[in-house]
């Protein structure tokens, strides 16, 4: 805190050099004690200590009768100025109005007529001195208690938008573990009840021990290695903030649907469905494979899943500027516009959903595998009218 200091003001000189002798005694050198034979020189005094560092104005002790500035008119200014600095009045002509006018201006801290002795003014400037530092103390230790509740509350606001932050990184974790479950769930669903149905039917023939073919064979070892695959890249490639690794590859599309609809045989057959496809056999996309045949795999079954058995199934693509157009269409129930908005959202089932026991998490995959190759999906329905899904890639 900067050093205190007491401005005398009186336009008799030999009153002020007793007023500082007289303080001078009793403070000691805690308080810097100035002088001013004036209003005007008091306040250019006053204006050059409290623009110091070094010094403050803590009291300023004026004569009621001075010439120019009155007393009370100069702590008026004063407080003005500054509202802690204590003023006190010396005078033996100041009449009550005067006096009163000056506590209600200037807040006056202390009246002494004259003549005073100097007990008046020890006792006063003394008790004046002590109550200003005692605020000032008080004002210092409040500031620093601010600050320190200040420093504590965006401390406490760091900690929240950190612990905040960490709650969304839980609830998106959360959120990709149960979107991996799902895809487990749902993309192994498929193959597995290719593979019951076959076992279904081995299980109807009346020959033990049961005859089976090596192309069946055959089929179900692959069918049992792609679940395997399924189980290892589903840990690799979930999704991130960096997105879904790809591993691109060129793909003849006409003989890679020709595979996905033999490995569907047995669900196809078992829900009466027909199946044909008008790709070129020169049609190349340049996409990963395994990820490619859960979107085809997903849209052929999600058909399957919400139509009536004895459904026809389509598919043909066009190319345009390097990108391919695939077209998966059914003649079945087909889908309220309101639902063909939503298909892709996570969830989302729609209103046609009787026949199913999903999770409506399908064709949302879809979306992501889709997007992540730079394409895009989309359907085009309307009740009792099919529907056809699309979904462009690039090929090249």
């Amino acid at each position: 805190m900067s050093k205190p200091v007491i401005i005398c003001v009186d336009d008799e000189p030999l009153v002020l050099e007793t007023l500082k002798i007289e303080l001078k005694r009793v403070l000691g050198e805690n308080c810097l004690i100035e002088t001013a034979e004036g209003g005007e020189e008091a306040l250019e005094l006053f204006d050059e200590l409290q623009n110091s560092k070094e010094y403050e104005v803590a009291l300023v002790l004026a004569d009621y009768i001075m010439p120019g500035l009155n007393g009370d008119q100069l702590l008026k200014q004063i407080h003005d100025r500054s509202p802690r600095t204590l003023n006190v009045m010396i005078s033996g002509q100041a009449d009550l109005e005067a006096v009163s006018q000056a506590l209600r201006s200037a807040r006056l801290y202390r009246y002494i007529s004259k003549p005073w002795t100097p007990e008046d003014i020890s006792l006063t400037i003394v008790e004046a001195v002590q109550s200003y530092l005692q605020d000032r103390k008080l004002e210092t230790q409040t500031e620093k208690l601010r600050a320190i509740n200040s420093y504590l509350e965006q401390q406490i606001q760091e900690r929240t938008e950190e612990l905040q932050q960490k709650m969304q990184e839980l609830e998106k974790l959360n959120t990709l573990k149960d979107e991996f479950l799902h895809a487990v769930s749902h993309d192994l669903k498929t193959p597995l009840i290719g593979s019951m149905l076959v076992f279904q039917r081995l299980k109807k023939q009346l020959d033990d021990p049961v005859q089976l073919s090596r192309s069946m064979l055959d089929r179900m070892v692959e069918s049992t290695q792609r679940q395997l695959k399924l189980l290892d890249s589903l840990l690799a490639v979930q999704l991130s903030e960096h997105g879904m690794r790809l591993d691109r590859q060129a793909i003849k599309l006409a003989a890679f649907v020709d595979e996905i609809i033999l490995d569907l045989e047995p669900i196809l057959t078992e829900n009466q469905v027909t199946i044909a496809h008008t790709i070129s056999s020169e049609s190349t996309v340049y996409a990963d494979e395994f990820q490619l045949r859960r979107v085809f795999e997903n849209l052929i079954t999600n058909s399957l899943k919400h139509n009536a058995p004895g459904i026809s199934l389509s598919i043909s693509t066009t190319v345009e500027n390097h990108i391919l157009k695939c077209m998966i269409e059914d003649n079945g129930v087909g889908i309220p516009q309101q639902d063909c908005d939503l298909m892709f959202e996570r969830y989302q089932q729609g209103s046609r959903n009787r026949r199913s026991l999903g999770i409506g998490l399908g064709l949302y995959l879809c979306r992501q595998i889709i997007q992540a190759h730079g394409g895009e999906i989309g359907v085009i329905s309307a009740v009792d009218q099919g529907a056809k899904f699309w979904f462009t890639l690039p090929t090249s």
